[in-house]
């Protein structure tokens, strides 16, 4: 029920539009009406609204996922599948209603004088729709791409918010003891005392706090090898391919066009959060 009111509500913002559009420039032959050219606008924008809400709900079932819902690239996809499926339907009901509004037979425009299917009308109609559909399609993007930058904004200024107002008690000090390749690749820390820790090929640099100091140690290891000996470890987590993260050191998270990125207390160099990872983050926070 409530993604059928997102979709009318959609529709509506963008039929009003087709409305305005039809009856301020009177494309197609508009402008030659002389009776009931008014019902015949209306008319017409009442087929824009039931193959958008048609239009909406199919492209939703084809992506499986409303554009409300996805990334900013994915609603993109999904909004040109939209425009896809609503185009040759609307062609289809637009034709449908010329050929009963001009010649009081709906179906006479979509057949030839000798009663074949008549599919270049149909074709002509439907390139109308889609040369009217270009400028909804900016439109739209536009409304979309706005919408996705509010959210993420909403997103980023809760979690923060949720970091300013963490009060977890921290857990007890367990020391970890990371063990590489190589006879001087050996480190023992505290694993709360872990900030991050970054993948460089087959080496991991283990960035840690020790008397107040920051330190670096890196490890002929894998990162995946860090990431199992610290899985039982709640504040660390993994936000990216190369990166584990110890929340607990987050100070504020911004978001960029790539995703999010974590600034550190005490570190100049922001920790990114791969897209596959932000739930994870938040999870945490929550």
């Amino acid at each position: 029920m409530k993604e059928l009111t997102i979709i009318t509500k959609g529709a509506i913002k963008n039929c009003l539009f087709v409305m305005l559009f039809l009856a301020l420039i009177q494309p197609f032959g508009i402008d030659t009406i002389e009776k009931g050219r008014i019902p015949f606008i209306l008319a017409e924008t009442a087929c824009a609204f039931v193959s958008v809400i048609v239009a909406l709900l199919l492209s939703n079932v084809v992506m499986r996922s409303t554009i409300k819902e996805e990334s900013l690239g994915k609603a993109m996809v999904h909004i040109l599948v939209f425009f896809l499926i609503n185009t040759p339907i609307l062609g289809a009901m637009l034709l449908t209603f010329v050929s009963w509004f001009n010649a009081g037979n709906p179906l006479l425009y979509w057949l030839l004088e000798d009663g074949r299917f008549n599919i270049w009308a149909w074709g002509t109609m439907s390139l109308n729709v889609s040369s009217v559909s270009v400028i909804v399609a900016f439109i739209v993007i536009y409304q979309v791409r706005n919408d996705k930058l509010l959210q993420r904004l909403k997103e980023v200024e809760q979690m923060n918010q949720r970091l300013e107002a963490r009060q977890e008690e921290m857990e007890e000090e367990e020391m970890i003891e990371f063990i590489g390749q190589g006879q001087k690749s050996h480190l023992e820390v505290s694993a709360q005392s872990i900030i991050y820790v970054e993948s460089m090929a087959n080496y991991a640099d283990i960035c840690y706090i020790s008397d107040n100091e920051i330190h670096h140690s890196t490890l002929r290891i894998t990162l995946k090898q860090v990431r199992e000996a610290l899985a039982h470890i709640d504040c660390i987590v993994q936000c990216h391919r190369a990166f584990l993260v110890n929340i607990n050191f987050i100070q504020k998270i911004t978001d960029r066009n790539s995703g999010y990125q974590l600034q550190l207390f005490g570190l100049e160099k922001q920790i990114p959060v791969s897209r596959a990872n932000e739930s994870i983050i938040k999870e945490k926070l929550g």
